[in-house]
């Protein structure tokens, strides 16, 4: 591995630059005393003995009893792995501090008007999609009655994946085919049924995609399609923070799924 990849990893699990070049001495001159790192580092004794000393307390050296001290690179195998986990559960901990504040988040006082965000492109409505879902604290509901591209599929069941919560996603039939390939996106908690009959449509359209995290807010997905094709750069979502409104249109939803006594209903096979 060259210097310069060993320096940016050992960065990226918590060293200083300097703390990285000391250890990489360490490791391909062996036990050596605090002079021979000076030497070979082209650094002044007093600076390096402050880096052998804060290597020594983060755990990824260790110092010989006898004086001079010498010190040696602990196996990098094992160091790297303890500085990963321990950032993971730095992680892990941060996480769910930050996640405390979804009490005050919710909590906030709301004017009389609707909030209303327009996301474009699939990075910035994947993020917001990712965001929604990761957010619900129930049930959620995706209902997408014309059919959609794969790639706006995969999209909805990545996200969807994510999720603790369980989801009911409604589909056109039209869509049989690319839920069966898709189905690896798919998670135990996830309920496909396909709902809405297949029929023809122009090749230049806007298909809508709802996705109800909660009775309080809606993100629809749009995604638009020019001689048949999906055009990727020009999807939109709209986030929705209107309970009034939202609910109405999930009531509105609701009804219309529940009167297919005269369509003919599909579940997707699980398996």
């Amino acid at each position: 591995m060259r210097e310069e990849e060993a320096l940016a990893a050992l960065e990226r699990l918590g060293l200083t630059r300097k703390e990285g070049k000391a250890y990489i001495v360490l490791v391909r001159s062996g036990a050596s005393t605090a002079s021979e790192v000076s030497r070979l580092l082209a650094v002044q004794y007093p600076a390096v003995y402050r880096i052998l000393h804060s290597l020594q307390g983060k755990g990824w050296i260790e110092a010989s009893r006898d004086r001079p001290n010498r010190y040696r690179a602990r196996n990098p195998r094992v160091v790297a792995e303890q500085a990963r986990q321990a950032h993971a559960d730095e992680l892990v901990a941060a996480a769910e501090q930050t996640a405390a504040l979804a009490d005050e988040f919710t909590a906030r006082p709301r004017g009389l008007e609707a909030d209303l965000y327009l996301y474009k492109g699939p990075e910035g409505v994947g993020n917001k999609l990712r965001e929604v879902v990761l957010a619900a604290t129930g049930e959620i509901l995706v209902v997408s009655p014309f059919a959609v591209d794969p790639e706006v599929l995969r999209m909805i069941l990545g996200a969807l994946r994510r999720s603790r919560q369980r989801s009911r996603v409604i589909l056109n039939q039209a869509n049989a085919e690319d839920v069966e390939r898709l189905r690896g996106d798919l998670a135990s908690s996830v309920r496909i049924e396909l709902r809405f009959p297949a029929m023809p449509h122009p090749d230049t359209r806007l298909a809508h995609t709802f996705v109800f995290p909660s009775d309080r807010e809606l993100f629809i997905l749009n995604s638009f399609y020019r001689e048949g094709a999906l055009v990727l750069e020009k999807l939109q979502g709209l986030w929705i923070g209107d309970a009034d409104y939202v609910r109405l249109q999930l009531e509105a939803m609701v009804r219309g799924l529940a009167a297919p006594s005269r369509r003919r209903t599909r579940a997707l096979p699980r398996g």
